[in-house]
């Protein structure tokens, strides 16, 4: 039995389909679910087990690779998948979709942790080459991504070009929009990368490291044009009837599911004019996800409000079941404020790359931003770009090919004002 990338994700999306339609279908999905995730975080540890469920936990257990509240969720699978396989053969009475939430929570909750761990691992397998491996005379390491605001300036502003001018060639590297970003630029695991410049600003006055290695070459444009910000809900949730005014008048009670440790979580506490200890005394809880998830945190709870990025925002738009309880365009003009300069992205590189190629910062940006521009006023150039970035770019498993290019044209526009609304 092998896993391809996403077979596990793609298992619990299918289970969460079933969980109204047909329990007892969605019980069976959802083991398996539960085998193809313990199964991946098996092979990408390289710990050797019998492809069942029971010989995965018990193994990944011993070697303390489920924490215990992982454990419990995954037995809660197991028990309500044998008690599935008993209704299907005909000897219990029928499963409603109210019997089967507690092993939908605990599906999900198994997922979340999935999606923290596979991404963790997946970083962390990326550090590890990049240590191990000398560096290449004549190469730079550049951080690459699938998001649509920032691998629009990498593929528009001409790095590529520009450095093949100085003889030297980009290697990409695939790393998640963190922190992390920052700390490798300045170990110089990698010599550039595009970062928000809040989140920078931050590192540089509290990491000495960072302090010492790592250049701002210039701000790179405003996601969204500064208007990024929303809170997604469900409309047969409970906060489908209330207003934006409403709900910032008495928040109390809401669960918001965002990733914590982010630019996103960020922007909610400047939003509510707080900071995270705020948030607990106005009532409010934060439940920490990771970037990938959709949609799907609605399948769990419809009372869930949602912060994420655009390709979320995207694929809500086209659904009615969903709307922006609120969003930048409804707060003060202060809050938009702070929430536009938060929205700031920036292009960093390590001292030491610039002082090899002999570049000053400002020689640098001047020359990229040159393209950048040339790139977003040349029709030919512009279509090639949407090409590239629906090709490229990371979109929800489920979006049509129409439906992401369309994405991608209105992040650019709002981002970048190329192209039309």
């Amino acid at each position: 039995m092998t896993v391809n990338e996403g077979e596990p994700l793609r298992l619990y999306r299918k289970a969460l389909r079933y969980a109204e339609s047909d329990p007892e279908v969605f019980l069976g999905t959802a083991r398996r679910a539960a085998e193809s995730i313990l199964l991946d975080i098996a092979m990408r540890e390289a710990v050797g087990s019998k492809p069942t469920l029971e010989s995965l936990l018990t193994v990944l257990t011993s070697k303390n690779l489920v924490p215990p509240k992982v454990v419990l969720a995954v037995r809660t699978i197991q028990n309500y998948g044998n008690y599935g396989s008993h209704a299907q053969d005909g000897s219990a009475e029928e499963i409603s979709a109210e019997d089967v939430r507690p092993c939908l929570n605990a599906l999900t909750q198994l997922a979340v942790w999935y999606g923290q761990t596979s991404r963790s691992l997946a970083e962390e397998a990326v550090r590890h080459e990049l240590s191990d491996h000398r560096r290449s005379t004549g190469t730079t390491r550049l951080a690459d991504s699938t998001l649509i605001v920032v691998k629009a300036v990498l593929l528009g502003c001409g790095l590529e070009k520009a450095l093949a001018r100085r003889n030297h060639r980009v290697v990409s590297l695939q790393l998640p929009w963190s922190d992390n970003l920052v700390r490798d630029v300045s170990a110089r695991l990698l010599d550039a990368a595009v970062y928000n410049e809040q989140r920078i600003l931050r590192l540089l006055e509290t990491d000495e490291a960072v302090q010492d290695q790592v250049v701002p070459i210039g701000r790179v444009g405003y996601s969204m044009g500064g208007r990024n910000f929303y809170l997604l809900a469900a409309r047969g949730g409970r906060w489908g009837g209330v207003t934006a005014q409403e709900f910032l008048a008495d928040p109390a009670g809401a669960q918001i599911a965002v990733p914590k440790h982010s630019d996103m979580f960020d922007n909610l506490l400047s939003a509510l004019s707080t900071d995270e200890a705020g948030l607990a005394d106005r009532g409010i809880s934060v439940l920490d996800v990771p970037h990938h998830l959709g949609l799907e945190l609605f399948h769990l709870n419809q009372d869930v409000l949602a912060v994420g990025g655009q390709n979320l925002r995207m694929h809500a738009r086209e659904d009615e079941a969903y709307f922006e309880l609120l969003n930048s365009d409804m707060l003060p003009a202060p809050t938009q404020a702070r929430l536009r300069s938060a929205a700031a992205n920036v292009l960093i590189a390590n001292r030491a790359w610039l002082e090899e190629l002999d570049l000053h910062p400002g020689e640098l940006r001047r020359e990229l931003m040159r393209s950048f521009h040339e790139c977003g006023s040349d029709d030919e150039m512009f279509e090639r770009l949407v090409r590239d970035l629906v090709a490229h770019a990371s979109f929800p498993t489920e979006t049509l090919s129409e439906s992401r290019e369309r994405l991608v044209r209105h992040v650019l526009f709002e981002s970048y004002r190329w192209g039309r609304p």
